[in-house]
């Protein structure tokens, strides 16, 4: 049922008008109320980025190669980021070949060998975001290294260590079962710091001088490339000086190490945050940790979603940031992280993610993580979802940045609207969240707003605020955010298909939003001048550069598409770096058809990529990678000593006739 404060103007206008008295000051009862004609007296605020790291969000870029980071920054400031988060940069076991991956690595330096890119294209993108005026933020892992396979063990029952450590980390690998001082925990019931709970993964003994030594040279070698701040995954289970009879020196001659020295070098403060899952076991001291970094705060992206599942904005708006008596200014919040994601069979939907967003990243003192979701298949250096860019999540981003320190105040309207308010002496704003599926809702809890004319910054539309009351038209995202800002709409550009490879011809379809004037041009041609929505098609490998403005903004997008020859008569997986057919062995795992059903198979031709005579009846296959000569171990199972894979080849895919395989 729609929630309307019911006023009566025309009735109210002719009585006054009756008895000769202003509008503005004769009310006819007192369940009505004059709204007067306010002056409309825009703020003219320009949107800018937060000048520290720690005051702004952050983009989890999962997955992202450096190039795509780089390629997308510019949507990304756009956006109202402050950040972005990477994937681990040491060198992942099995080459990358998941994600999973990544979070067992092999060495305390930045990879050699990683589908995220070399050292020198994660330099660019550091440097490219520099004059961008955001930072990265890389993932480190310090707690482990990889293991062989889950379920082989030394003698003493602890996990065995890849031996491709061996050839990243020869000292650590060396000493790791060392009498004494060895580089790796030798034991499984060691308490939370000293030995792993999740898995089979060796536990480095990071009270370990030379553990120390190489993961300083971790932190400092990103530092020297542009890095601005790091992100420790398991930092729980690393232990601090304030651990009593396991304590040691590690993030004194690390993090702290490495802070003055990236003080040193640059004059600004390095970031850093650790990932603290639930709380630290008994006796524990959280401030070992929160007096060097922020942590995580996983526990309110659980609530935030409960609330939302149950369109429930009394409990959204009791969410408090808080854990283990941290302040919320060092809490790093999310709606969902990479863990929370790839563990759960029912993700919240994106209209649910961005009402989360909402709660979650307009708040006063935390800073919040979107997590930028993969691909289906969770394929390595694939965007899966540009909804980052979706402008009320861009607008919630704002929000936050234009009131950095600003006081708030949080409310529910009824049981489904959700208030949160901020302000300060200068300027007040407020963001709100609608749980039902109303249209147009009718508040009375904006106290903290002075009576005037604000914008919507979603809708562009104009909404009176009078004593704390208003009726707004709610967007469809059931999002609303109100400040003194007038003509905020910012163009928007989507494309049918992002950059991407194609055969014989690619028809792409342009549409532009918020734009009074839009164009094109493909490999630095004549702009082509369009409104609203523009189909063209490629015949060849093409940039395309896309312009759209308004009277406000202008932004601009470039896309690459890449043409393939395709051989006729076969199915084509093209893309492959031809020195992986010389350098390694390329199997198919396929189900289905001619091929088998959950096999490894050399059946194919290699001509400028793998070639497949028939497909028909297959449902699916990939491409896998092993090591020249390396012995499959049963051609009916999946083996784990793939070096990296394709995604998943199927479905509407097998019937256009080829796959790209770019990275392969």
């Amino acid at each position: 049922m729609k929630k309307k404060i019911l006023f009566s103007a025309l009735l109210i206008s002719f009585l006054l008008v009756g008895c000769g008295k202003k509008t503005e000051s004769t009310p006819t009862s007192s369940s009505e109320e004059i709204i007067p004609d306010y002056t409309e007296d825009p703020d003219g605020y320009i949107d800018v980025l937060p000048e520290k790291t720690s005051q702004g969000n952050i983009l989890h870029c999962f997955n992202w190669s450096f190039n795509q980071i780089k390629d997308n920054l510019q949507a990304i400031k756009d956006a109202g980021f402050r950040s972005v988060q990477t994937s681990p940069v040491q060198q992942p076991k099995s080459n990358g070949s998941a994600w999973w991956a990544f979070y067992q690595p092999l060495s305390f330096s930045i990879a050699e060998n990683s589908p995220l890119g070399t050292k020198d294209e994660l330099e660019d993108m550091c440097d490219k975001a520099e004059e961008l005026g955001i930072s990265v933020i890389v993932d480190v892992v310090f707690n482990h290294l990889a293991n062989i396979t889950d379920g082989e063990y030394e003698a003493d029952g602890t996990p065995k260590v890849c031996p491709d450590v061996q050839l990243y980390e020869p000292e650590i690998y060396s000493h790791r079962n060392d009498s004494t001082n060895p580089t790796f925990h030798h034991t499984k019931t060691g308490g939370e710091t000293q030995s792993y709970p999740y898995g089979d993964l060796p536990d480095l003994n990071t009270a370990n001088e030379l553990v120390q030594e190489r993961s300083y040279a971790l932190l400092k070698e990103c530092i020297d490339v542009g890095v601005d701040g790091f992100r420790f995954d398991a930092a729980k289970h690393i232990e601090t000086k304030k651990d009593g009879a396991v304590a040691s020196s590690f993030w004194d001659n690390t993090l702290v190490k490495a802070q003055q020295y990236y003080t040193n070098k640059t004059g600004n403060e390095l970031y850093a945050y650790g990932e603290i899952l639930g709380t630290l076991s008994s006796g524990r001291d959280v401030t070992g940790y929160s007096d060097i970094m922020d942590i995580t705060d996983d526990g309110t992206g659980g609530a935030v979603s409960n609330a939302i599942r149950a369109s429930n904005a009394v409990n959204l708006a009791k969410v408090n940031f808080g854990k283990m008596g941290v302040s919320p200014t060092q809490l790093v919040s999310w709606v969902e992280s990479h863990d929370t994601y790839t563990s759960t069979s029912s993700p919240l939907s994106n209209k649910r993610i961005v009402k989360g967003w909402a709660a979650v990243a307009s708040r006063k003192e935390n800073r919040a993580l979107f997590f930028a979701r993969p691909s289906d298949d969770l394929a390595v250096a694939n965007i899966g979802s540009y909804e980052f860019e979706n402008e009320v999540i861009a607008s919630v981003n704002r929000f936050k940045n234009r009131f950095i320190g600003s006081d708030e105040e949080r409310s529910s309207e009824n049981e489904s609207t959700y208030i949160i308010q901020r302000f300060n002496d200068k300027s007040q704003g407020a963001l709100l969240v609608e749980l039902s599926d109303e249209k147009e809702i009718s508040v009375t809890g904006l106290n903290k707003l002075t009576n005037g004319i604000y914008y919507d910054q979603i809708t562009g539309k104009k909404v009176t605020v009078h004593n704390g009351k208003a009726t707004i038209e709610i967007d469809a995202s059931g999002v609303s955010i109100l400040t003194k800002t007038a003509d905020s709409l910012r163009p928007t550009i989507t494309v049918s298909q992002r950059s991407c490879g194609f055969a014989n011809s690619m028809d792409l379809t342009i549409t532009t939003n918020n734009a009074t004037n839009a164009s094109y041009s493909i490999n630095g041609g004549a702009a082509v001048s369009f409104t609203g929505k523009k189909t063209i098609t490629l015949t060849e490998t093409s940039k395309l550069d896309i312009t759209a403005s308004n009277t406000k903004f202008t932004i601009n997008r470039s896309y690459d598409y890449k043409k393939y020859e395709l051989i006729p008569g076969y199915f084509n997986v093209v893309g492959i770096n031809p020195s992986t057919f010389t350098d390694f062995d390329v199997y198919l795992w396929s189900w289905g058809g001619k091929y088998g059903d959950g096999k490894w198979n050399q059946d194919y031709t290699v001509q400028d990529g793998v070639l497949l005579t028939d497909v028909t009846g297959i449902t699916g296959f990939l491409v896998a990678v092993f090591p020249k000569g390396y012995a499959i171990k049963d051609v009916t199972k999946w083996d784990s000593g793939v070096v990296r894979q394709s995604g998943d080849i199927k479905g509407t895919t097998l019937t256009q006739g080829f796959y790209d395989a770019t990275g392969i």
